[in-house]
Order: C-alpha cells, then structure tokens, then sequence
C-alpha cells in the first residue's frame, strides 16, 4: 500500500520510539502500514527524516514487501532471542541515542528496562501520528466512505427482518420463532462478514426496551413490540483497516408518547449539531447546543451531573479505529478540515428505553459533508 500521509515531524525533537502490535495499535499501522499481530518496533528520528522498522527474522520478508518504511531490519542482526528491552537498548547504543520519547501507553516495564540501562525515556501525551491521523486524506476518506455503504447496506439488512417480524402478544417473530437481539447480531455480524468488513471494534448493538436506556449494552433477549430498539453498528474494513460507525432507533408497532418525544428531541439535536460543524468552530460549542436543546426541553444533561437523559458526548472522531480524536465534547479541541467524526446525541430514561441517532461527517472550511445517507424513521 502506497503511502497515506506523509509524517512532518515538525514537532518531535527527539528520537520516537513505539514497540507495539498494528492489528489493535493503530499509530503503528498509521506510520508503518505493517499489519501484525506481534510487537515490533519502529524508531523515527526528526532531524534527518530517517524511519526504521525492527521486525521479527519470520517477519522481514513481508515486512520489506509490505510496509511504506523504507528500512528494515531483522532482529536476528542483533542477537538470537533476545528480551525486547536488551534489544532496543542494542538498537539505541548503534545508533547513539540516549534520549527517546515514547508515547503514554509505552509499557511500563520495558520504559524501566531502558531507563536502568541510562536511556532516558520520556512519555508525550500524543505522538506525531495520533495528531495526523486526526485529519484525513482523500485516500481515507475513499475507504471510509466504502466502509459507510457497507455499515448502510446491513442496517438495511437488520430493518428489514425488523420490517418482515409479525407481532404476536409482546413479542416479535420472524420465520416462526421469537425474534431476538442475538438473532438479529448474527444476520449483521454475517453481512458484515460479507461486505468484506470485520467488527473487532465489539459485537453490534441491538437493544431493546428499558435495557437500551444502558448506552453500550449490547443486547440481549426477545425484541418487543411497541418499544424503542437502538441499532448501533461500527465495521471495520478487513483490508484497508478503516472504520464507520451508525446508530438508528426504531419501534416496530407504535411507540409511547414518551419515546416519540425523545426521539423528536434527539433529531432536533442532531440536526442543530450538524448545522453548527465546520472549520473552526470548537467541539464545545457543538456539544452545548444539544445540552441546550435537550435542557430547553425538560431533560437532563451530563454537563449538569444528570442520571439519565443526556449520558455522553456528542460524537467522537473516526478512522483507524472506530473511536479517536477529536472528542466532539466539552473540551477546547478547534475542528479542522478533514476531521471525520460522529454527530450521536441521545437520550436514555431507565423507565422509557434509549433513542439514540448517529451520523459521520467529514467537517469542510464552510460546513460538512454527511457521510450518512441511510434514512431515519422512528415507526417501522
């Protein structure tokens, strides 16, 4: 794969280290586009532009074929079996470095490894990567969009077994037998399958009644009629590795009066947010325009300490994983062209059930481009 985005660098001022997987660690997929599921090691150093790849004997082959960093070495050239702290120290001494800076996750033992051997290691809050993989390129935007048609066209999947259940007493039924939130987490996990895309992110959600109240809980048990069901579904492209992400509510029968106002309130919310985001307008302010719409409407906020109602932020920033910067919350964080990140508000009343909707956008200089184009319809 050719290169995505080309590290600056600018703010690095020592050598950076990160000894790390890439199936899971997505700065080290970012800056090396190496997938593997064991550590390995990559040293970037800022003054002469120089990136270097450490891999495994088993991996160097693949690695020099693979990835988008143009020096590789095999551990082997350092010694047989060596600890991986005897092995940077190595790797440190040949090339003079005393000083790195690793980033917070950087394992702890392995830091004090280092540090007993008189490198001195310095923890920085967000690498080079983590800050350029907030801004996208149109090579990632390509996939994210490919990734978003494949989330539509399985949540097309799940509406439609909703749509096709026929009602019997409290409960759904489909094909004869109880409709459940496990069955309907098969048919998307399986489409998903399909569509070329995997959900390591976690199961999806499908959740019914009160339960769905519970933001995250994935779901479980018969679907009910006449009571609001959150589907919530984050893919992740098995081979380009980038994420969407999309929430729908939906009743099958005819919601209460409580559910139908919440879920007025929520597009409301949603569509006030979405009117708000461009270049450099600041996540807070999107996110106190729906706790001012939500609060204007009777219901709780979490930015006053509330229990239920508003539990979350507004949205989050999506790429290599399907949960990174920018926070859309209460923080000081500037959008910026090319940020991708979710609209999601909700609300959730332990007594009611949850409603809760979600788009991807991409924030342009004069507004945003909604990735999302699958429909919102609370009556099925």
């Amino acid at each position: 794969m050719a290169p995505i985005n080309t590290l600056t660098r600018k703010a690095m001022t020592k050598p950076l280290l990160m000894v790390n997987e890439s199936m899971r660690n997505a700065d080290m997929y970012y800056a090396t586009r190496f997938l593997a599921a064991d550590p390995f090691i990559y040293l970037c150093f800022p003054h002469d532009r120089k990136e270097m790849l450490i891999v495994s004997q088993m991996e160097y082959e693949r690695a020099r074929k693979e990835s988008i960093v143009k020096e590789i070495r095999s551990s082997l050239d350092y010694g047989y079996d060596l600890k991986m702290e005897e092995l940077i120290s190595k790797i440190l001494q040949e090339e003079g470095i005393t000083t790195i800076e690793v980033p917070g996750y950087f394992p702890l033992y392995t830091a004090e490894e280092l540090r007993k051997r008189g490198i001195e290691v310095v923890p920085v809050e967000d690498v080079i990567m983590t800050r350029e993989r907030e801004i996208k390129s149109e090579q990632e935007l390509s996939y994210m969009r490919k990734a978003q048609r494949a989330c539509e066209r399985v949540m097309a999947l799940a509406l439609t077994i909703l749509k096709r259940s026929t009602i019997n007493g409290d409960f759904l039924r489909d094909k004869g037998e109880i409709l459940t939130s496990e069955r309907v987490k098969g048919y998307i996990e399986h489409a998903l399958i399909d569509a070329g895309c995997t959900f390591d992110g976690g199961a999806p959600i499908v959740a019914c009644g009160k339960r769905a109240a519970d933001p995250h809980f994935s779901g479980s048990g018969p679907l009910l009629v006449n009571e609001p069901i959150i589907i919530d579904i984050f893919p992740r492209l098995m081979v380009e590795r980038y994420c969407a992400d999309m929430t729908r509510t939906m009743v099958k029968g005819e919601p209460a009066k409580e559910v139908q106002e919440m879920y007025k309130a929520v597009l409301e919310a949603q569509n006030a947010a979405l009117a708000l985001v461009k270049e450099g307008v600041a996540c807070k302010d999107v996110h106190n325009r729906v706790c001012d719409i939500f609060e204007e409407k009777g219901y709780e906020t979490i930015r006053k300490g509330g229990k239920k109602g508003f539990l979350h932020s507004t949205g989050h920033g999506v790429g290599l994983n399907v949960h990174e910067n920018p926070k859309v919350g209460e923080n000081e964080y500037v959008l910026r062209a090319g940020n991708v990140i979710t609209i999601e508000p909700g609300l959730y009343d332990p007594e009611v059930g949850g409603v809760r909707l979600e788009d991807v956008v991409l924030v342009l200089k004069t507004g945003c481009e909604n990735l999302t184009t699958f429909g919102k319809q609370l009556e099925i």
